[in-house]
């Protein structure tokens, strides 16, 4: 999940299936209070025992081992859902040095899916095109350039595309806030390669760029192929409309950097401890309980999931950074009613966007709830640690999970 990109919280809204299926009339039921020590050992298993999960790797399929392992415990019969994606890896450290006017050597990090540079690196003037949308590149000359690139309004992919269109033969994307920049995904191999540099380093390059030409030199090497992961579906099959799906989610995978203790072991726990709460009540459709993998390469896992279904999708929750900071939930939705009946603390806020797995299944029409705690800046780096994790604040987003989920699915006989 990506701060910004998916923005400060969760959710969309069961409330539309809900109304549809009837589902809101079923009584609210009692169910076993979480274990904030339960969940905090999901944390520390995955982001300590195993640690970084980049989709693709050793520390991926020890992850996917892990989630279906603790659903089996639990009693709920697995399936493990495999999908192909572009695997990508960073071969070396990238070096971006300004060479003119005067030397200066960056901090960038690379992006997911950038192309390499040639093996001997490339040199070149760098051309300011504002956020790199197309109305900002009227009237630029980027033919041999380098684009620097503001982050915001588009996504990566299409500002990286948009210069290379438009004749550049690298990106600079520079942060839009204080702080290390934190790696992104262009979603699919870009034509030129791409780096994101600190806020504070792109505004220095923009004042040079006031006074003169500026030439930076970039060396990047990175190496893509087809690779398999997949999503660990942990099934409890409903009694009376087995073939209706609700979905309970979170990403287990990380970004090559970081051990993922909030982002997001802390989702992967909340679903786990959720399937612990629903264990041993029954429930007329069935739910899934998923740990998606690549969600970090884009989406890829669940994505893959919501479109090829195993039956009819009614409703879903995600997880995905629920370990730091103060629980919200979405707009009047099922989310604030549930964490309200449970005399659990939400704040409301108003969904503006987002990009976390809650969003391949709104693509396809089915109504979500997004559980979050807000923003980290220590996400995607090696400092998302379990040590900073909230286990009460896990416990708490799996319960409203399991009581949203146990709405929805309805009670069984």
């Amino acid at each position: 999940m990506k701060p910004n990109e998916r923005i400060l919280m969760s959710a969309s809204i069961l409330l539309a299936a809900l109304m549809l299926t009837g589902a809101a009339t079923v009584p609210a039921q009692t169910l076993p209070p979480a274990s904030p020590t339960a969940a905090f050992a999901h944390v520390t298993a995955l982001s300590q025992q195993i640690g970084t999960r980049l989709a693709g790797t050793q520390g991926d399929t020890r992850g996917a081992e892990y989630v279906a392992d603790q659903l089996r415990n639990l009693g709920y019969t697995v399936q493990l859902q495999a999908f192909p994606f572009r695997y990508f890896e960073e071969l070396q450290p990238p070096s971006v040095t300004v060479v003119a006017p005067s030397a200066e050597k960056l901090n960038p990090m690379t992006m997911e899916y950038s192309a390499s540079t040639p093996a001997g690196g490339l040199e070149a003037e760098v051309v300011a095109v504002g956020l790199g949308r197309p109305e900002d590149l009227n009237g630029k000359r980027l033919e041999g350039k380098i684009a620097l690139v503001q982050r915001g309004e588009i996504r990566f992919t299409d500002k990286v595309a948009n210069a290379a269109a438009a004749g550049a033969i690298a990106v600079i994307i520079y942060n839009h806030q204080p702080g290390a920049p934190q790696i992104g995904t262009l979603i699919d191999l870009s034509r030129v390669p791409a780096v994101i540099i600190p806020l504070d380093e792109g505004q220095a390059l923009l004042r040079q760029l006031g006074g003169g030409p500026v030439r930076v030199r970039m060396l990047i090497r990175t190496a893509t192929g087809q690779r398999t992961s997949h999503n660990v579906i942990g099934i409890k099959r409903g009694t009376r409309s087995p073939n209706e799906i609700v979905v309970v989610g979170g990403h287990r995978d990380t970004v090559h950097v970081s051990p993922g203790a909030n982002d997001n072991a802390s989702g992967t726990a909340a679903v786990l401890e959720a399937a612990r709460l629903l264990a041993s009540t029954p429930t007329a459709r069935t739910i899934h309980f998923i740990g998606f993998g690549a969600e970090e390469l884009g989406l890829i896992g669940s994505r893959f999931y919501a479109q090829n279904p195993p039956g009819r999708i009614v409703g879903m929750v995600n997880m995905d950074m629920v370990g730091r900071g103060p629980m919200q939930v979405g707009n009047s939705n099922i989310g604030e009613r549930v964490a309200q009946r449970l005399g659990i603390r939400v704040s409301r806020f108003k969904l503006r966007g987002a990009a976390s797995d809650h969003a391949s299944f709104e693509a396809i029409g089915v109504s979500t709830l997004f559980i979050h705690t807000g923003d980290d800046p220590a996400i995607h780096t090696p400092n998302d640690t379990a040590d900073r994790v909230d286990p009460a604040l896990i416990a708490q987003a799996a319960s409203i999970a399991a009581a949203a989920a146990l709405q929805v699915a309805g009670a069984g006989r």
